[in-house]
């Protein structure tokens, strides 16, 4: 009977379709259609369909099979002769068929639902009488019964497509009592392996059951045995059921087991029903080879438990119901049974037979602050029980605390308590926040602290029992920056307000609340962004260069304030310390000029004040280059040696130049003068000072004069102050003594003569 499978899948694969206008003659015996058709034509027959046959077989007159694709509909060049087109289901052949000769179309055929399909019947018994325990034999007896339609032949006898007369008629020449003796020595049990050893039988017996002249009737066999397995030394006791393909495979088979012995598990559970001391294995369901596993224990009492979603047990609120859920969990086939008893002291409020239980205070009549028991039990189907028991309390009380909450702005030196007793406070942006929280609840329970805000998605902070954080808290992206254009930057924007709600619940679910908005006020500086436009150019130092006496414009269009309109800020310029006037209003303001700048390095400072008294700095140091031009002068002249009239000497000069630009010149006295010169340039830092020595062949009386000639035709004139005298001897002293000499004489002369006239006249 091992050939079984290979013959079945042969009959699964061999199927074909029709159709026919030829003459149609039926007989009918029960359900028996058989349809003969004469043919009048010579030559090959086409057997076609519509569509796709689906699982037929198709054979000749002498019972040799063609092959039929079941996926396909059907266009077969047949050779002449009589066929038989026979439908198939589960491998096994209908009483639906039909007998050709001629062109036929099957597709009517085809599309008639089988209403009561022939199919392998039977049952089959393996009980387990025992012991099941380590290296220990067990006895089990065996009985089954295998009942086959007889369009179904023994698949290990030829042509088993036939049907069982055609084989019992061609292979024992209609001999049944043959055909019977050859059936007993040709059947096996097909059953088990017990801890990896096949189990022997003994006392078998195999009883045929023989077929009839009906083709809607069955033939078969029963089969009783005992069997006797070996247990090995492992704590498990494994049962393999071999699934070989064979007819009698297509039945259930049914296992009993002695108390209080279960099946544990099975990799393939889902092929097995029933309850776990008597279940049966739906082995025709089974699409593979090989062994089905049972493992096989002493029966243990289910694991019970229960929980609440969304409650802390034992704690549950007094002032909404609860839901517990009962966990039965049992390593076998089978689902253990749940009861839930609720009871408040010895009073039975609740006794169901569920899987869940609602406890509703309200509808129970419960008051706050109350103990309930609560057990669950599980019990399994051999009637082992086990249970989970918990005193529950009713808590209606939210839990309370104690709060602290303070923030700090980097410009304080100290935090500042928030007055949280109201819905909404205010902090300054760019503060700290600091919350401090500790819970508790009357019935001592844990409780849950979880701080929300919208500030940032997914902000969030948890803790039990107690907790402290801290956070910054700025102006939200809606406020002014530079990710907006110049013109919304400039206009007002609304404060930040951010909602901020602490949440406490304890393990009962009761819940106290409080919540805030929190607005964020204006304590950021305005951002002034002064550019120096000079004729036109933005200065900068790849850019225009500003020289002297070149017109520089400040323009403040850039500058912006995170929450005032630019048009609300007030401003103060100053220029190397010196405060500008340059007006009050945004028009006056936007853009203004600087007054005439001297060459040099310069300071401008703008502030910015907001509504709310921030000040914003900004501090722009520029320089001033020189003027380029030869601006050369004369600023100091030194004699060298003693030299007089008609004398040789020299003179340095020291030139100042304030200008930019290499030009030349030349330095002259008199008609003697340098080689032509090349002046120096002058920096931001000041002018540029050169000395250079003129040569003198012979000095002339009076003020030295330089002559400064530049290569442009400018001569600048200089008087030094020295002067060119001849030198004194002792007479050109004398000389010029002499005179004073006299006239002291004189006066003296003259001083005598009056005091005598003056004695003269006293006397007299």
């Amino acid at each position: 009977m091992r050939k079984a499978l290979l013959v079945i899948a042969l009959l699964l694969t061999s199927m074909v379709p029709f159709n026919s206008n030829v003459g149609l003659a039926i007989e009918t015996d029960n359900r028996l259609q058989h349809l003969e058709y004469s043919t009048t034509v010579s030559g090959m027959i086409n057997l076609t369909s519509l569509n796709a046959p689906g699982a037929v077989i198709l054979y000749d007159e002498n019972g040799t099979l063609t092959n039929v694709d079941s996926s396909t509909p059907l266009n077969l060049q047949l050779p002449s002769g009589n066929w038989t087109l026979v439908r198939m289901i589960s491998g096994v052949p209908q009483l639906e068929r039909i007998t050709f000769n001629d062109n036929l179309n099957v597709t009517t055929f085809l599309n008639t639902t089988i209403q009561s399909p022939l199919a392998i019947g039977g049952v089959a018994h393996f009980d387990i009488l025992g012991p099941i325990a380590q290296v220990t034999e067990m006895n089990a007896t065996w009985n089954s019964t295998t009942s086959i339609p007889n369009t179904l032949g023994h698949p290990d006898l030829p042509d088993s497509h036939l049907g069982i007369m055609a084989q019992i008629d061609s292979q024992f020449n209609g001999n049944s009592t043959a055909f019977s003796n050859w059936l007993i020595q040709n059947t096996e049990i097909g059953c088990c392996i017990y801890d990896r050893t096949e189990m022997v039988n003994s006392n078998s017996i195999i009883t045929p059951i023989l077929p009839s002249s009906l083709l809607n009737e069955s033939w078969g066999w029963s089969v009783t045995s005992n069997l006797t397995g070996q247990g090995d030394g492992r704590s498990t006791r494994l049962l393999w059921i071999p699934i070989t393909g064979d007819l009698s495979d297509r039945t259930d088979l049914r296992i009993t087991l002695p108390s209080p012995f279960e099946i544990r598990f099975s990799p393939q559970e889902e092929f097995i029903s029933g309850v776990p001391d008597d279940f049966t294995i739906h082995r025709g369901d089974i699409s593979v080879t090989g062994n089905l596993t049972v493992a096989l224990g002493n029966n243990v009492a289910p694991s019970a438990y229960f929980d609440a979603p969304g409650r802390q047990i034992p704690y549950l609120p007094a002032g909404q119901p609860s839901y517990m859920y009962a966990h039965c969990d049992d390593n076998t086939i089978t689902d253990p049974t749940s009861r839930f008893i609720l009871r408040q002291g010895e009073s039975v409020l609740l006794n169901e037979s569920t899987e869940m239980l609602p406890i509703d205070p309200m509808f129970l009549g419960l008051t706050p602050n109350t103990w309930l028991n609560l057990t669950v039990f599980c019990t399994d189907s051999q009637g082992l029980t086990s249970n989970y028991s918990v005193d529950l309390y009713m808590d209606g009380t939210p839990p309370t605390r104690i709060l602290n909450m303070q923030y700090l702005h980097p410009d304080d030196e100290s935090p500042i308590d928030i007055e949280y007793g109201q819905n909404a406070f205010s902090i300054p942006s760019g503060s700290i926040i600091s919350g401090a929280v500790q819970a508790a609840d009357q019935s001592f329970s844990p409780v849950a602290i979880e701080w929300t805000s919208n500030k940032t998605f997914g902000w969030i902070h948890t803790a039990t029992d107690s907790m402290a954080w801290n956070d910054i808290f700025h102006q939200g992206p809606q406020v002014n920056g530079q990710h907006l254009t110049v013109e919304d930057r400039h206009q007002p924007k609304p404060l930040t307000a951010y909602h901020l709600q602490l949440n406490l619940t304890d393990a009962a679910g009761n819940p106290s609340i409080q919540m805030w908005d929190v607005t964020v006020t204006d304590r950021t500086a305005p951002m002034p962004r002064p550019a120096l436009n000079v004729n036109g150019q933005y200065y900068g130092d790849l850019n225009h260069p500003i020289e002297g006496g070149e017109n520089v414009e400040i323009d403040l269009s850039e500058s912006w304030d995170d929450i005032d309109g630019i048009t609300s800020l007030t401003w103060e310029v100053s220029l190397n310390g010196i405060p500008l006037e340059i007006g009050q209003t945004w028009a006056e303001v936007e853009h203004f000029q600087l007054p005439a700048l001297l060459s040099g390095r310069h300071v401008l400072v703008v502030n910015a004040t907001d509504s709310s008294g921030n000040i914003g700095s900004h501090s722009s140091a520029f320089v001033v280059e020189p003027r380029v031009g030869p601006l050369y002068s004369i600023v100091d002249v030194v004699k060298v040696g003693d030299g007089a009239p008609g004398d040789s000497g020299a003179l340095d000069v020291t030139i100042e130049n304030a200008g930019q630009g290499q030009f030349e010149f030349q330095l002259c006295y008199v008609e003697t003068c340098t080689a032509t010169l090349v002046g120096v340039e002058a920096t931001v830092d000041g002018p540029a000072n050169m000395t250079h020595r003129i040569p003198v062949e012979e000095w002339s009386s009076g003020e030295v004069v330089i002559r400064l000639e530049i290569q442009d035709g400018t001569v600048i004139e200089h008087s030094s102050g020295i002067m060119i005298e001849p030198e004194m001897t002792v007479f050109l002293w004398f000389m010029l003594v002499l005179p004073v000499i006299v006239g002291l004489g004189v006066l003296w002369y003259y001083g005598s003569k009056q005091r005598r006239q003056e004695l003269d006249d006293k006397n007299a």
